[in-house]
C-alpha cells in the first residue's frame, strides 16, 4: 500500500509496517515535489531515548539524486557543524557532543583527522587484512552450518563486522562481545529503552579506557594513532576520541550487518538472480552487493543545514533551514538508474548509489565493508547454497536505519572446514 503523500517521516513505525523505506512515497514526491516539506511531527508524538534530543523542526526531504550529490559534495555551505548530521535538534551539550565527532567537526578539521586515520583503509592495508576477514567469515559459517537453520542476523550477519572493528581499534578479544551488545543498544536508541542506561554512555566510557590504554601502550591500532595524532599541533581531546569511537562503533557494523541481511533477503525475493549469481559467484558477487546497497540502503537518511541562503533544485532555501537527504529516494532516481524498481545484480552503474555518501564525508569504511561483505557473503552461499527465510523479516523501528533485526533461515546442513 503507497503511503499517504502527506505521510511524515519521522515515524519510527514506517519502515517496519511498509517492510522497508516507502519507495513509492519517494517516488512521487519525486514526481511531483521533489524538494519536499516534511513538517515538525505533532508535540510529544516523538521521544528519542538519547538525553538533549528531540524533533520540533520540519525539514526539507531532497528526493533526486542530483540534488541529494550536489548538497552532499558542500560541506562547507550545506554543514554538519552547524546543527549536526542527523535529522534530530539538539539542546546545546548534546550539540557540543556531536562536533566533538568526525563527522561533525569544522571541514578543515574534518580533513586533518581524516588523514590520521585513513591509512588502515587503504587498499594496502586492507589486502594484507583480508586473509583474516577471510578466515572469521568461514569461521562464522562454521558455528551454524551442522544446525541447518539459524536466525542469520546475529548468529551470522553481526559477527565479521564486530570483529573487524574490536581488531582495528585494538580492543582486547575479551571485550568483543561486550562491544557487540552495545554497539547493539545504541543503533536503537530511538525506541527501546535499556535499563542499564544508555548504550551511548557505556560506549563512551569504555572508549575512556581505551584512550588511557593507547597513551601508556602505543600500538599499531586506530585508536592509538589517534591518541597519538595531531591536528595544528594539538592532541585530539577526549571527548573527540569518544565520539570517533562510537560513531564507528555504531555506523562500522551497523550497515555492513544490514547489507549483508538485505542481501539474504534480496536473493530469496529474487531467486532468478541468485541462480545467476550462483553461475558465477567471483564474477557477478561484487556487483550484486553494490546493486543491494543501491536497492535496499542500510542509512536512509542523514542532514544537512544550510549556512547561508541558496537554490538547489530550482528550490529557494534560507540560512538555517534543514536538509533531509534521502538515499533510499535518491538510489532509485529514474534519471540516473535505468528501471530503478528492478533488483539487478549485472546493472552496468549499480555502484553510483550514494549508500555510502559522496563528497567530503563519504564513507572512511566503505572499501572496509566491502571487503567484508565480499568474504562472509561468499562464504555463505558457497557453503550454503540453498539458504532461505523461513519467515519474514523484522525489521528495526527507527527513522535513521533500514535495517533487519531478525530472519529465521534454514539450509542443508553441512560440515565444519577440515572435517
Amino acid at each position: 500500500m503507497t503511503p499517504a503523500l502527506e505521510t511524515n517521516l519521522v515515524n519510527v513505525n514506517l519502515v517496519p509496517e511498509g517492510g522497508g523505506p516507502p519507495y513509492s512515497l519517494f517516488a512521487a514526491w519525486r514526481a511531483q515535489d521533489p524538494v519536499h516539506w516534511n513538517p515538525p511531527p505533532p508535540p510529544g508524538t516523538y521521544r528519542p531515548l538519547q538525553p538533549g534530543m528531540d524533533l520540533h523542526k520540519g525539514f526539507w526531504v531532497l528526493t533526486r539524486y542530483k540534488d541529494v550529490s550536489e548538497v552532499s559534495r558542500d560541506a562547507e555551505l550545506f554543514t554538519t557543524h552547524m546543527e549536526g548530521m542527523m535529522v534530530f535538534d539538539y539542546e546545546p551539550a548534546a550539540l557540543e557532543q556531536q562536533r566533538a565527532g568526525i563527522m561533525c567537526m569544522r571541514p578543515k578539521t574534518h580533513m586533518q583527522v581524516k588523514q590520521i586515520v585513513v591509512p588502515p583503509f587503504m587498499p594496502r592495508s586492507l589486502d594484507a587484512f583480508a586473509p583474516e576477514i577471510a578466515r572469521v567469515a568461514q569461521d562464522i559459517v562454521d558455528d551454524v552450518i551442522e544446525l541447518g537453520q539459524c536466525e542469520f542476523v546475529f548468529d551470522v550477519a553481526s559477527k565479521l563486522p564486530v570483529y573487524t572493528f574490536c581488531k582495528l581499534t585494538g580492543i582486547p578479544d575479551r571485550d568483543r562481545e561486550k562491544i557487540f551488545k552495545l554497539g547493539n543498544k545504541a543503533a536503537d536508541f530511538e525506541t527501546a529503552p535499556d535499563p542499564e542506561g544508555p548504550a551511548k554512555a557505556r560506549l563512551l566510557a569504555y572508549s575512556m579506557n581505551l584512550v588511557k590504554e593507547k597513551k601508556a601502550s602505543p600500538d599499531k591500532s586506530l585508536m592509538s594513532a589517534l591518541v597519538h595524532g595531531q591536528v595544528d599541533g594539538d592532541r585530539l581531546s577526549d571527548e573527540q576520541l569518544g565520539m570517533f569511537f562510537f560513531i564507528i562503533s555504531v555506523a562500522g557494523h551497523e550497515t555492513t550487518r544490514g547489507t549483508a541481511a538485505h542481501f539474504i533477503r534480496l536473493m530469496n525475493e529474487h531467486r532468478d538472480q541468485y541462480e545467476l549469481l550462483l553461475s558465477d559467484i567471483d564474477g557477478h558477487l561484487p556487483n550484486a552487493i553494490e546493486e543491494v546497497l543501491r536497492f535496499a540502503p542500510p542509512v536512509l537518511n542523514f542532514r544537512r543545514t544550510v549556512a547561508k541562503d541558496t537554490v538547489v533544485g530550482g528550490h529557494q532555501f534560507r540560512a538555517g533551514d534543514k536538509i533531509y537527504m534521502s538515499y533510499p529516494a535518491a538510489n532509485r532516481d529514474p534519471d540516473v538508474f535505468a528501471d530503478p524498481d528492478r533488483f539487478d545484480i549485472t546493472r552496468k552503474n549499480a555502484n553510483r548509489h550514494l549508500s555510502f555518501g559522496v563528497g567530503p564525508h563519504v564513507c572512511l569504511g566503505a572499501r572496509l565493508a566491502r571487503l567484508q561483505l565480499f568474504e562472509l557473503l561468499k562464504a555463505i552461499i558457497t557453503r550454503m547454497p540453498d539458504i532461505r527465510m523461513t519467515a519474514e523479516p523484522a525489521y528495526l523501528r527507527s527513522i535513521i536505519f533500514n535495517a533487519i533485526i531478525n530472519m529465521p533461515v534454514e539450509f542443508t546442513s553441512g560440515r565444519r572446514m577440515g572435517n
